[in-house]
């Protein structure tokens, strides 16, 4: 169908996509549930069927939009569910010790690594685990780790 979306997953739980009868999507703060028809994975990707978009044309409209994928009818749990584009110039702190600010983010196979520059021009990388993230604010553009900035020091030094 020419107005299927292909929606790039981050999130390690999403092999129940058989079952899956709707999708959040984000617009401008509220969700709107929407119902699929149908689900299938292509690549590192899941092209979802929508009712009510049929066409690139009535597609297009959520172009860069937040999906949220969910069984049940609660509202999904964000706090692991962010954009490259809203990480990227994000300030990173390590137990509220500013690491650096985010230039870039490389999608990996194993999983993304945050390109950080520091305050004297140092490339720092950071894996995007859930073991080291604490919690990422939109708003403020800042991402919290778990670990101290030691963890990210040379140890040739």
């Amino acid at each position: 169908m020419s107005g299927d979306v292909k929606v790039k997953i981050f999130n390690e739980n999403s092999d129940e996509v058989d079952t899956l009868d709707h999708c959040f999507v984000d617009f401008f703060g509220n969700k709107k549930k929407l119902n699929v028809q149908s689900a299938k994975f292509s690549g590192k990707f899941l092209v979802l069927s929508l009712d009510g978009f049929n066409s690139k044309e009535a597609s297009a409209i959520l172009l860069e939009k937040d999906v949220y994928l969910e069984k049940n009818e609660s509202e999904p749990d964000q706090a692991f569910s962010f954009l490259i584009k809203d990480l990227v110039n994000s300030k990173v702190f390590a137990k509220d010790v500013l690491l650096g600010k985010i230039t870039d983010v490389l999608s990996l196979p194993g999983n993304d690594v945050y390109v950080l520059e520091d305050e004297n021009g140092k490339e720092i990388l950071v894996p995007a685990l859930k073991e080291i993230i604490d919690r990422f604010d939109k708003k403020e553009k800042k991402l919290y780790l778990k670990v101290e900035k030691s963890y990210f020091e040379d140890d040739e030094n």
